[in-house]
């Protein structure tokens, strides 16, 4: 369903985060990673594509964020593309081995890349980017198995064998194959480094002869070795059928298909432009590239990407008697109504049964009619299950009314601990810009943190942000029944995006209650709908208006 929060991008890209141990912060219009937080910007919440990108980034720098090391900086020239291209092939597996589900988010990225722009640079193109290309192409399709990229590895891997020539291409790819083994980013760059180097003694050796290390010696047996090159399509050497096919594969090279595969030299010209390469190959890039995306798909928004809002560091708990006090006897009668209806619910009641071990005597008498119910049997009552998550606003407009809005907000806390089966939530909005203020979590007690509801007026109104903050925080509860209650006082920012995040709350099974404090009734249900709002000018009037709510909400049908 369009409309629901199930598979909404910013809440998926949030679990994913979280999933991963790590930040993912949604906001702005540009997406980074400062290796504390991975960023993305506000994206459509239903943009299939953008979610593909999205988490797809969020994994690759998450493997980044976790596996490399920042101390290791990144070389100038081919050294640093190589470093870069073997090091993500290196922490994409790590990831895929920690988080399996990693795997199949990079290869639909990869899909989706080469989708959008084939890896396969023109025939054309300089050295530097068929090799960058080919072994990227070749890596993430034998040793990631990301498929997609299996055509153009095969057609990168003919276009190297022609450029360096047989022998070094078989010391390169060997060399860059070594990297799924690799355990370090340490690792990785002797890796580069001893590839740089291989080159460099190519260029240094003789024409038409082989440095050390690249001549037909005999081949290397165990579990790294490379294939034996095929020598020719008709060779009686290599049976047919027999080599060692799949993405975990060596590939096998096959030497008739080059036109220069009788060279032993590569072309000193290619490896020159190769060693002094200033080039940044931007395509290799895969962090880079995929945030190229995510910004311009946030470009595209027109203003209705969703940000999630942030949130801050919680207070010290501290009590607040005084505040407590007020906020009690303002909700003495809700609490007491609450109590009761709690009991009405929870408690049973006893039914007549033709069957059972209890006789009820009171009954005998309905023998003589034919009535053989004259058991007693009990009816259990209904178990409460319920999530309440309590959102205040805070805004620069509530310097006038924010007393009595945190003191009902603390009042509804107070009231809502005192039912088995209850769990509450407070947060306040705006903090420090769009964050949200802890207030109450989840297993406090609000007598315990009421001094955090003792707030200053600040800001804007940003209730969409904060409504996607509270909805997956709201999702990962396992309750039988969701409700929200926003208190506010006038009209938010954004109100279309507000309208949109209600709709796909109450579509999910949240149901989303509004209080207007000091607003008049119909303010608050052009926001909110007519069913869903109440309006208030002091906290004594909260009980007789929210109870006829609540009692719906919290006893009603389950979500």
């Amino acid at each position: 369903m369009k409309s629901s929060l199930v598979g909404a991008l910013p809440l998926i890209a949030q679990m994913l985060g979280r999933k991963r141990g790590l930040r993912v912060v949604i906001e702005g219009q540009r997406a980074f990673t400062d290796f504390q937080t991975i960023t993305i910007p506000a994206l459509p919440p239903d943009d299939v594509l953008a979610g593909v990108y999205a988490h797809g980034f969020i994994d690759h720098e998450s493997g980044h964020l976790r596996y490399t090391d920042p101390a290791i900086l990144k070389p100038a020239g081919l050294l640093g593309l190589l470093l870069n291209l073997l090091e993500d092939i290196r922490i994409e597996q790590a990831l895929g081995r920690a988080y399996p589900g990693s795997r199949q988010n990079l290869a639909a990225l990869m899909t989706a890349l080469e989708a959008q722009q084939s890896v396969v640079p023109a025939a054309d193109a300089p050295p530097v980017q068929q090799l960058v290309m080919g072994l990227l192409a070749l890596l993430r399709w034998r040793v990631l198995g990301q498929s997609a990229l299996q055509s153009a590895a095969a057609l990168l891997e003919a276009r190297l064998m022609a450029l360096l020539s047989e022998p070094l291409w078989r010391t390169v790819w060997t060399l860059a194959f070594a990297v799924r083994t690799a355990e370090s980013t340490a690792e990785v760059l002797a890796l580069a480094q001893a590839m740089v180097q291989a080159l460099t003694d190519a260029l240094a050796a003789p024409q038409h002869a082989l440095p050390p290390g690249l001549g037909h010696e005999a081949p290397v047996s165990g579990p790294d070795a490379m294939p034996a090159t095929d020598a020719g399509a008709g060779s009686d050497t290599t049976p047919s059928g027999n080599a060692e096919s799949g993405p975990d594969a060596m590939p096998t090279v096959d030497a008739s298909a080059s036109p220069t595969a009788d060279r032993i030299s590569p072309d000193r010209a290619v490896l020159q432009a190769l060693l002094e390469t200033t080039e940044n190959v931007s395509a290799a890039d895969i962090g880079a590239r995929v945030a190229a995306l995510l910004e311009a798909k946030a470009a595209q928004t027109d203003g209705l990407g969703v940000t999630v809002a942030g949130v801050d560091p919680p207070r010290p708990p501290r009590p607040n008697p005084a505040l407590c006090r007020a906020a009690r006897v303002a909700t003495r009668a809700l609490s007491r109504r609450l109590a009761t209806l709690l009991e009405a619910h929870t408690h049973g009641s006893t039914a007549r049964s033709r069957r059972g071990r209890r006789l009820d005597h009171a009954h005998l008498d309905r023998l003589t009619v034919g009535d053989s119910r004259l058991f007693q049997q009990h009816v259990r009552g209904e178990t409460v299950d319920t999530a309440v998550g309590l959102l205040l606003d805070r805004s620069g407009s509530m310097q006038t009314d924010l007393a009595l809005a945190s003191q009902a907000v603390l009042a509804l806390a107070l009231a809502l601990d005192g039912i088995a089966g209850v769990r509450c939530q407070a947060l306040a909005f705006p903090g420090q810009g769009d964050t949200v203020i802890p207030l109450k979590d989840w297993a406090e007690r609000a007598q315990a943190v009421a001094g955090r509801f003792a707030l200053s007026a600040h800001g804007g109104t940003p209730l969409a942000p904060a409504l996607w903050r509270l909805a997956f925080e709201m999702i990962q509860r396992p309750a039988a029944r969701r409700l929200v209650i926003v208190i506010t006082d006038g009209e938010p920012d954004h109100c279309a995006s507000v309208l949109d995040i209600l709709t796909r709350c109450r579509a999910s099974g949240i149901a989303v209650l509004g209080i207007g404090v000091g607003l008049t009734l119909e303010a608050v249900q052009r926001v909110f709908g007519p069913a869903h709002a109440i309006a208030i000018q002091q906290v004594e009037a909260l009980a007789p208006r929210l109870f006829g709510l609540l009692e719906q909400h919290l006893f009603g049908a389950r979500a």
